[in-house]
């Protein structure tokens, strides 16, 4: 009896640390929000600064990089799983060598942070050797050190993402907003001091990439470094090949939202800078209040659904996609009310957006973000495969419907955005109603 008694007080005490709360998800919603308005706040900084042909470019060179830093992010998605399984699989007996999970030996499973920085120094030269190929067209003032600032971004974010990822997965949920307030007020804290001392394009530029080394000054905390040692429940091999698929979901994210001014910019030659600039900055403003902080939440998501019981998994999943679509659809017509004017009083009356257009896109953020939603509860259950395929549909149908459609800027960007995604969505649900709640092996 006694013994019984003691191991639900621990089975408790265990669940009152993990899981999130109340205090938790205001700290994460806060780092959220001010990484949303830090977002804004550099936009407008770039636009007052910068010519409208140079903002252009900064913009650009803002959806190029976080483009990439998109496709690394797929590492704080693995990282989330790797860590919450990882730790699981250090409370349970080891089994044979080779065998998966819970049964790999703990010499044999993979350092968390060290396989993802590998990973990021391959991305990162690869940046560097594709340079010639796209310096040219998409940032061609800077050149040469733009390159070298997005590799040294790149290679620094991968620590980012990979250390987010870990104290998401550990539900160190204090530390996790901490790092992502303080990637986020660095960045503006930068740009203002670059906008007030030089205000250059370069300058802009490199106080956009080098807050994704401030992960390396948390190493300085106890409590974070420990949790930097973290193990995944499997090898460096497999570990490698789940992040690269994670990754690959994640460069379909990119294409989709932070590499969309690049695209937009890739499949519009021709086209007015003006407009183009326009259309880059609504986008851009329309999402953020949706996926930024649904982002900030997808490893307190992928832990909560791979915590809950099976049989409730998919009414949750539908539970918020309603609470979202009820919510995106009111933020919609708000911001075609109220979006032209503030747009014009904040940026300037050279960025003069129509509410359709404002409107619309919101909605096309609501798409996105449920895809994202469907996403990470499928990654919760370990089907990789419907994850990725999900999220490469969904990437594929976005970029062509760019290069098809015979419209201007303006409608391509509302439909690529706004209907790619349900393809995805229906791979995502797909998923998770065969499973019937049933994780899949790792």
């Amino acid at each position: 009896m006694t013994v019984h008694h003691s191991s639900s007080a621990s089975a408790e005490d265990t669940e009152s640390r993990t899981r999130v709360t109340a205090g938790h998800a205001t700290g994460i919603m806060a780092a959220s929000i001010t990484a949303a308005a830090s977002s804004l706040l550099i936009t407008v900084i770039s636009a007052r600064t910068l010519t409208v042909a140079q903002n252009k470019e900064f913009l650009v060179f803002w959806g190029f990089m976080f483009g990439i830093f998109g496709v690394i992010s797929g590492i704080q998605t693995e990282s989330t799983r790797a860590a919450l399984a990882g730790a699981k699989a250090a409370t349970e007996p080891a089994g044979p060598p080779g065998s998966p999970g819970p049964a790999e030996p703990a010499r044999r499973r993979a350092r968390i942070l060290a396989t993802a920085l590998l990973l990021g120094l391959v991305i990162a030269a690869l940046t560097l050797l594709t340079a010639p190929a796209w310096v040219p067209s998409l940032t061609p003032s800077t050149g040469p050190l733009t390159a070298a600032l997005i590799a040294a971004g790149v290679w620094g974010y991968a620590g980012q993402a990979s250390l987010s990822g870990v104290l998401a997965g550990t539900r160190s949920w204090n530390l996790y907003s901490a790092l992502m307030a303080a990637e986020a007020l660095l960045r503006l804290l930068l740009t203002l001091l670059v906008a007030v001392v030089v205000s250059s394009l370069i300058g802009l530029e490199a106080a956009a990439a080098a807050p994704a080394l401030v992960w390396l000054l948390f190493l300085l905390i106890p409590a974070a470094r420990a949790l930097a040692g973290s193990r995944a429940d499997v090898g460096a091999a497999r570990l490698t090949s789940f992040s690269l698929q994670a990754m690959l979901s994640s460069a379909s994210w990119a294409v989709l939202v932070t590499g969309f001014p690049t695209l937009l910019e890739i499949t519009s030659p021709g086209a007015d800078a003006a407009e183009v600039a326009i259309v880059i900055l609504a986008v851009s403003l329309t999402r953020s209040p949706i996926m930024i902080p649904l982002q900030a939440f997808q490893g307190v998501l992928i832990t909560t659904i791979a915590d809950a019981e099976p049989s409730r998994r998919l009414a949750s999943v539908t539970r918020i996609l309603s609470i979202l679509l009820v919510a995106g659809a009111a933020l919609a017509v708000a911001v075609a009310l109220a979006g032209p004017w503030l747009i014009r009083t904040v940026y300037g009356p050279q960025y003069d957006s129509s509410p359709w257009l404002l409107g619309l896109l919101t909605l096309a953020a609501v798409s996105m973000a449920s895809l994202v939603l469907t996403g990470a509860s499928t990654i919760a259950l370990n089907n990789h495969r419907a994850y990725t395929l999900g999220w490469v549909l969904a990437a594929l149908t976005a970029v062509l419907l760019l290069w098809l459609l015979p419209l201007s800027v303006s409608p391509r960007a509302v439909l690529a955005l706004g209907l790619a995604p349900l393809s995805g969505i229906c791979v995502h649900l797909r998923a998770i109603v065969s499973a019937g709640g049933r994780p899949s092996p790792p």
